[in-house]
């Protein structure tokens, strides 16, 4: 028997971009576990810098975080605080 070729029909709509985000959240969208990160930069000043330690691991994982989500809005530096934990500084540009 052949396939029945049938085209879906698409209805869009635009909306603003943080209700867009609300919507999102809302259908139960994976959270990352750095996402607080998120939520503190986004009510960092421009002169202020957010600071907390992490692991080297983690360091890595808030690189990739902030590039994905503030790609061009942020600094992420940090530097060795002892053992295994690192001081990061994150700040926006």
């Amino acid at each position: 028997m052949a396939k029945k070729n049938s085209r879906r029909e698409f209805s869009f709509e635009t909306i603003p971009a943080k209700e867009a985000q609300k919507r999102k959240s809302q259908r139960g969208r994976r959270r990352s576990k750095y996402s607080p990160i998120g939520e503190k930069f986004e009510e960092l000043g421009k002169s202020d810098v957010l600071v907390f330690t992490a692991t080297k691991n983690e360091v890595q994982g808030i690189r990739n975080y902030m590039r994905r989500n503030f790609e061009g809005e942020h600094s992420v530096s940090s530097r060795a605080a002892g053992d295994d934990n690192f001081e990061v500084y994150i700040s926006k540009e």
